[in-house]
């Protein structure tokens, strides 16, 4: 029985038989089991949860919601051959995409290397003067840099030609990517996205930033093989899951399986201890959002809006977007990294 109903300009729909036994017991079991009325109970089982133990998962956002990262086809490859060029002090290039999603995996790979002790900086190509994804003319610029290994990140998947001709010039190249792919990948170190066709890695609608997220989590795992997974994951998640968080929402990933793991600790690391460039924009778009008018000399003060996937969407994201359609996305970088809270506000 499907049953609709109009409230505020929005259309609910019932999509199960409420009379239906089976219906009527996964509902009572959920709303008993985790203390939920029975509202919320029906909303979980509208989204799969058939008891409580499946709406207690599909709620979860804890570490032990993420799946292993090395479940992911050539992460092994991936973490080897950066392992390598931290031992070998090569130059590595981050070169990314100027959406959000892209900023943010710069952002948060740039970050974990630099911690790590890489020799590292980051490219993202102009949107007027260059367009998306990987080019010749920023490879030889690259290569004039002393480039030798490209992270591509967000893009890269179908980029085959363009990292033949850096294997030319003698830069190598790892792809980390979410975008569908071609028939043929590009012939490089490694080749980490969970749509490549032979990746059986169990959830496939990770970001661009998701992927890299997973590719610091692997990283981490090598490097600290006598600590608990778990805890190694805590760390990683407590210091970057919130850029993670901003760049799976901008993309519109769907909120389930990782993402809502990665999404859930973004929030609260966002609400609690936003970095600091975060911070400023934050406060930034809370100001233009309460520039009203004074009516009265009693007027209560503008309250803070709370840190949710809505305000991401259509608040902190549309900003960070900005950058690189009116001017350069590494601006957008450049913020996200800034320690000093006075120029933060000033970007």
């Amino acid at each position: 029985m499907n049953k609709s109903t109009n409230s505020k300009n929005k259309l609910w729909s019932v999509l199960y038989d409420e009379a239906s036994s089976e219906a009527k017991g996964a509902i009572s079991e959920i709303s008993s089991g985790l203390g939920l009325s029975l509202t919320c109970a029906k909303i979980l089982y509208n989204r799969g949860a058939k008891n409580a133990a499946d709406a207690k998962q599909f709620l979860s956002t804890s570490v032990d919601k993420l799946h292993s990262p090395f479940l992911m086809k050539d992460m092994d490859l991936a973490v080897a051959r950066i392992s390598d060029a931290l031992e070998r002090d090569e130059r590595i290039t981050i070169y990314g995409d100027y959406d959000v999603d892209g900023v943010t995996s710069v952002t948060l790979l740039y970050l974990y290397l630099k911690s790590i002790g890489a020799c590292v900086d980051y490219y993202i190509p102009s949107r007027e003067g260059e367009g998306y994804g990987l080019s010749k003319g920023a490879i030889d610029t690259l290569k004039e840099q002393g480039t030798e290994l490209i992270i591509t990140v967000d893009t890269g998947i179908t980029a085959k030609e363009e990292t033949e001709y850096a294997k030319t010039l003698g830069i190598e190249t790892v792809v980390t990517d979410h975008h569908e792919c071609l028939s043929t990948l590009p012939e490089v170190c490694a080749v980490v996205n969970p749509h490549r066709p032979d990746c059986t890695y169990s959830f496939s609608e990770l970001a661009g930033v998701g992927v890299v997220f997973k590719l610091v989590c692997a990283m981490e795992i090598s490097r600290n093989p006598k600590l608990p997974v778990d805890q190694v994951l805590e760390r990683i998640c407590n210091e970057y899951s919130d850029l993670a968080a901003l760049g799976t929402v901008a993309d519109v990933m769907p909120l389930c399986d990782e993402n809502r793991a990665i999404v859930g600790m973004g929030l609260k690391r966002m609400s609690s201890e936003p970095r600091v460039g975060l911070a400023a924009l934050i406060e930034a778009s809370t100001n233009i959002a309460n520039a009203k008018p004074v009516v009265s000399k009693f007027a209560s003060a503008p309250k803070r809006r709370k840190i949710d996937a809505g305000y991401i969407g259509f608040g902190i994201a549309p900003r960070i977007n900005a950058a690189g359609r009116i001017s350069n996305a590494t601006k957008a970088v450049e913020l996200l990294l800034c320690e000093n809270p006075v120029k933060a506000y000033d970007a």
